[in-house]
């Protein structure tokens, strides 16, 4: 048996201990937890808190944010109840403050339980601390892979990146590709504000890099092309 082989092996073992949500604490939830009802754009927790509690997403979706001094609102991680938790990650790093401020974008309902009895639940329980350390891996896999374009491209060049990712996953055949997504949802992925992807979107407008057809974003394979020569020019 190869090494990739055995690697794989050694994967599949344990392949599904991969999520940390409330599904996988039950009896400790229902034991310490406290359920709580949030309306929609109401704020769960603020960025700069101390961590006292975590909370675990039973219905809903929460969106974190931060302000940057430029005056931007920055929306740049969304979690419901298949990835839920707010203040875990800080308190597995032992930092002393939330990272980012939590709000609603639907009703929420969560739930609160201590941090430190949380803390000490996962640090003696091995199932736990595998989990926990698949959850930090991937997103640090994500976020390394993110960085480089992050560093390389700057406002509208991140979105013409954007585009120009999107029609290569989505066209068949040559063929007309509608962007079906939200500005929300592409700055989200791009790490920049809604605002900076507006005014990257009309200015791809005005110089004839997209097709704008009642809001929608479309793409040739001849608009692509120009939107490839504008990026690496």
């Amino acid at each position: 048996m190869s090494k990739q082989e055995q690697l794989k092996k050694c994967w599949q073992i344990y392949s599904k201990e991969t999520a940390f949500n409330a599904s996988v604490l039950e009896e400790f939830l229902l034991l310490h937890g406290q359920v709580l009802n949030y309306p929609a754009d109401s704020v769960i927790v603020v960025g700069g808190d101390f961590p006292t509690d975590v909370y675990f997403i039973k219905e809903g979706i929460g969106i974190g944010k931060r302000n940057y001094e430029d005056g931007n609102e920055y929306v740049y991680f969304q979690v419901d109840q298949t990835n839920g938790n707010l203040g875990l990650l800080e308190v597995l790093a032992r930092k002393e403050r939330y990272i980012s401020t939590v709000t609603c974008l639907t009703e929420v309902t969560v739930i609160k339980v201590p941090s430190y009895l949380l803390y000490q639940e996962i640090m003696e329980n091995q199932e736990l601390l595998r989990r926990c350390s698949v959850l930090l891996a991937q997103d640090l896999y994500r976020t390394s892979g993110k960085e480089g374009l992050l560093y390389r491209f700057q406002g509208v060049d991140r979105v013409r990146y954007y585009l120009i990712k999107y029609y290569e996953e989505h066209n068949t055949k040559k063929s007309i590709v509608e962007v079906k997504k939200q500005y929300q949802d592409i700055a989200f992925e791009l790490g920049i504000s809604v605002r900076t992807v507006g005014r990257s979107i009309k200015r791809l407008k005005q110089s004839e890099e997209i097709i704008s057809q009642k809001r929608s974003v479309l793409i040739d394979e001849a608009h692509y092309q120009k939107l490839v020569r504008k990026l690496n020019h």
